[in-house]
C-alpha cells in the first residue's frame, strides 16, 4: 500500500493545477500538513493508505465490515495538495468527532445509506441523523480546521460540492454490507432538488460549530495523537521542501490510473493523454 511519501514523491497532473497555482512555500505547508496528519492517524492506531483508489478500497472494506479493520484510504484523486490535504482534514474531523478506538472512527460501516438489520422500522432517519451531522461538520469544517491546525489558508477541497448524506424517503438504494439492510433514500443524482435542499440546510446548521474553544480542543487532541504517531514512526520523513519541488508527471502505464478507479493507467485514462 502506498505511503504519504510515495504519494508526494510521485505527484500527477491535477485539475486544480496545484504545482502552478500554489507557491513553493504553500506546497511546503501542504507537505507538512500531510506529514502531521499521517503521524496523528498512526498515533490513533490506524494505517493510512495513499494508494490512488480510495473509493474502491473503502467499498471493499465496507463489504467485509470487519470491526477490527484499521485501514484509512485517503486518495481518490491525482491531486496531492488542495484535494489530498482537504481529504486529510475531512478525515481528521471525523476522527476527532468519532471514536478512534474503533474501525472507521466508530461510524457504522452501513452508514449513511444502510442501517443495522435489527433496527426497528421507522427509526432509520433517527439512526442516520448523527452520522449526517458528523459528515456536515467534516464538510463545512475544512477551512477553519485547516487554518487552525496547519496554518493552511490557500483553499482545500473535498470531492463534491456538498457532503455525502443518507436522507431516508426517496427510492434510491445501494448494496448493504453484512449486518445492515438497505434504506430507500434521496440520491443527489436522481433526486437533486430534495437532496441538495436537505444537505445545504444541514450544513448551514453546523457552520457555527467550529468556535475558538472547539478548535483549541481539536488542536490539543490532535497534538497528542501526532506525538504518539511520531514516536511510532521508524524513519524520518524526507525534507518537505524537497518533495514540494517535484513537478507532476503522468503515471507509468502499469501504475494506478490518476482518476482513482483502481484500474491500471493503460486500461483507463491513458488514451486521453496520448501525445502529452
Amino acid at each position: 500500500m502506498a505511503t504519504v511519501v510515495d504519494a508526494l514523491s510521485t505527484p500527477y497532473p491535477c485539475g486544480c493545477d496545484c504545482y502552478a497555482t500554489l507557491t513553493v512555500d504553500e506546497r511546503i505547508e501542504g507537505v507538512h500538513a500531510l506529514y502531521r496528519f499521517d503521524d496523528a492517524l498512526r498515533g490513533w492506531g490506524y494505517q493510512p493508505i495513499y494508494t490512488l483508489a480510495a473509493d474502491v478500497l473503502y467499498r471493499k472494506a465496507q463489504a467485509i465490515a470487519d470491526p477490527a479493520y484499521r485501514g484509512i484510504s485517503l486518495r481518490d484523486d491525482a491531486c496531492v495538495y488542495r484535494r489530498l490535504v482537504g481529504f486529510a482534514v475531512h478525515e481528521l474531523i471525523h476522527a476527532l468527532e468519532g471514536d478512534t478506538t474503533k474501525a472507521n472512527y466508530g461510524i457504522p460501516w452501513g452508514a449513511p445509506y444502510n442501517v443495522p438489520v435489527d433496527l426497528p422500522e421507522g427509526q432509520e432517519a433517527a439512526f442516520l441523523h448523527p452520522h449526517n451531522v458528523g459528515e456536515a461538520r467534516a464538510f463545512v469544517g475544512l477551512r477553519p480546521v485547516a487554518v487552525a491546525l496547519f496554518g493552511v489558508d490557500w483553499g482545500v477541497y473535498t470531492a463534491r460540492d456538498v457532503g455525502t448524506y443518507g436522507f431516508p424517503g426517496g427510492n434510491a438504494i445501494v448494496p448493504a454490507p453484512r449486518g445492515f439492510r438497505q434504506v430507500p433514500h434521496w440520491d443527489r443524482q436522481h433526486h437533486a432538488r430534495e437532496y441538495y435542499a436537505r444537505a445545504r440546510a444541514l450544513e448551514e446548521a453546523e457552520r457555527g460549530y467550529f468556535t475558538d474553544d472547539k478548535l483549541r480542543d481539536y488542536a490539543a487532541r490532535f497534538a497528542e495523537a501526532e506525538a504518539l504517531g511520531r514516536k511510532k514512526r521508524k524513519s524520518a520523513y524526507p525534507p518537505a521542501d524537497q518533495l514540494a519541488r517535484i513537478a507532476p508527471r503522468l503515471p507509468g502505464r502499469n501504475d494506478a490510473c490518476i482518476c482513482g478507479s483502481g484500474e491500471k493507467f493503460k486500461k483507463c485514462c491513458a488514451p486521453r493523454y496520448d501525445g502529452a
